[in-house]
């Protein structure tokens, strides 16, 4: 057997994955020529994102590990077509991810970017409105691992939980009401603050359009930190110009990152970090314990954590 694991993100763990395997050649690889050489012959694969001619250079592939939660990026069909089986790293990121959206709940909540704005000014500015959370409704769309991560946290801070998901039996005691994703009209009108924690797909790219957020209730609040293709920005920026929403939260947005003369950056309502919800010091060690455990059921011929429907996209 041999595992071919590409980057930087494992690098200092790759004895663990040498332990978990035996007798396997575990090969490390840094840059693109030399994982298109040792892939070549590889049975299992770790690796970031990567381009249609490593799906062409792996021969033998039988089972690839992605660093990443979101497989948007990824040539689907032609994977498909190798019969390769697909593992993602989806809840690893859960913790940090969450962590993320409170923050940027926060932030639009007690006016934070006007604040680090007018502390950058040498200024004494008030926000000229504070949100508070306590007792509100909150509602996830979505209750994968950071929806629930999300909405545990949420609960903390005094708020009902609402959500919508494909898999609507299955209610965590963080979840005051779970419905379909069918029921997003009622989630959106009952919530005083929107989290968007989906997959971008095919059937889910731009779900958050004009129509969807004219859905909104009043004055509330909408957070991203799932996928900036999921949400339309310039719908997004048409209902904070027309007052319908109190401000947003984006870790992402569609097109990172945006141009330097987009409007989103001159926003005072809406509170904008790089893509960092994923980061974290601890990443590194929650993707090889997910790794290290994939592979012992792998060799056990046991279900993989984690495996990806390549067909739906997640």
């Amino acid at each position: 057997m041999k595992i071919v694991v590409e980057g930087p993100q494992i690098a200092d763990y790759l004895d663990a994955v040498r332990d978990a395997a035996p007798g396997a050649t575990v090969v490390h690889v840094a840059d693109i020529s030399e994982l298109l050489r040792e892939v070549a012959d590889a049975e299992i694969l770790f690796a970031g994102n990567f381009g249609a001619e490593l799906i062409d250079a792996a021969g033998q592939l039988r089972w690839l590990q992605t660093s990443a939660a979101g497989i948007d990026w990824m040539a689907r069909d032609k994977i498909q077509a190798k019969g390769w089986q697909v593992t993602n790293a989806a809840g690893i990121h859960a913790i940090p991810v969450a962590e993320t959206a409170i923050a940027l709940l926060m932030a639009v909540a007690r006016g934070l970017q006007r604040a680090v704005r007018s502390q950058a000014a040498h200024e004494w500015r008030r926000p000229p409105a504070l949100f508070e959370v306590f007792e509100k409704t909150a509602g996830i769309i979505a209750l994968g691992g950071i929806g629930r991560a999300i909405a545990e946290r949420l609960q903390g801070l005094g708020m009902r939980v609402i959500a919508v998901d494909v898999n609507p039996k299955s209610k965590p005691d963080a979840v005051d009401e779970l419905r379909g994703i069918d029921e997003l009209e009622w989630l959106l009108g009952a919530s005083d603050v929107v989290c968007m924690t989906a997959p971008d797909t095919p059937k889910s790219h731009h779900m958050m359009n004009s129509a969807r957020f004219a859905q909104m209730k009043q004055g509330s609040i909408f957070v991203n930190v799932s996928r900036g293709g999921l949400v339309d920005t310039d719908a997004l920026i048409v209902a904070l110009d027309a007052g319908g929403l109190f401000g947003a939260g984006l870790d992402v947005i569609d097109g990172e990152p945006p141009d330097a003369d987009h409007p989103i950056w001159d926003r005072e309502d809406v509170a904008l970090t790089p893509h960092i919800g994923g980061a974290s010091p601890r990443r590194a060690e929650r993707l090889v314990e997910l790794f290290v455990e994939n592979i012992r059921r792998y060799k056990a011929g046991e279900a993989l954590l984690n495996k990806v429907n390549l067909v739906e996209g997640f």
